[in-house]
């Protein structure tokens, strides 16, 4: 695997283009297949790819990057388990009943929940 970066440049513009691609032999002829497109990764994100790649089989070198990182935390998945569960404990479910508009109020209040808005700020 390897990280494929090249430069397009036309009418003045120039665009870049990062692919995660993997090469193999296929009937005596070098295969190229993209994995991933990178272009949306910054170029910190991609640098940090390019240096695990080339030290895939000793991993020693990336300890000292390791304390220049940091990782921010994600979305937490147990609160937005409460946040769908609570409803069924509460009998807002049952209470709303199955049609079509008791499940749109109730994916309503859960959008009010995770994220306190307009009313169209929920279906953005």
């Amino acid at each position: 695997m390897y990280v494929d970066i090249s430069t397009i440049r036309r009418n003045g513009k120039s665009s870049t283009r990062d692919l995660l691609r993997q090469s193999s032999r296929e009937a005596g002829k070098v295969k190229h297949r993209p994995l991933a497109n990178l272009s949306a990764c910054s170029t910190a994100d991609i640098d940090a790819m390019c240096l695990a790649l080339r030290h895939t089989h000793d991993l020693t070198p990336l300890g000292a990057v390791q304390d220049q990182l940091a990782l921010p935390q994600g979305l937490s998945v147990g609160a937005l388990g409460l946040v769908r569960d609570m409803p069924q404990q509460l009998g807002m479910v049952r209470a709303l009943g199955t049609t079509r508009a008791g499940p749109l109020a109730l994916w309503h209040v859960i959008a009010r929940v995770i994220d306190p808005g307009a009313r169209l700020a929920a279906v953005r």
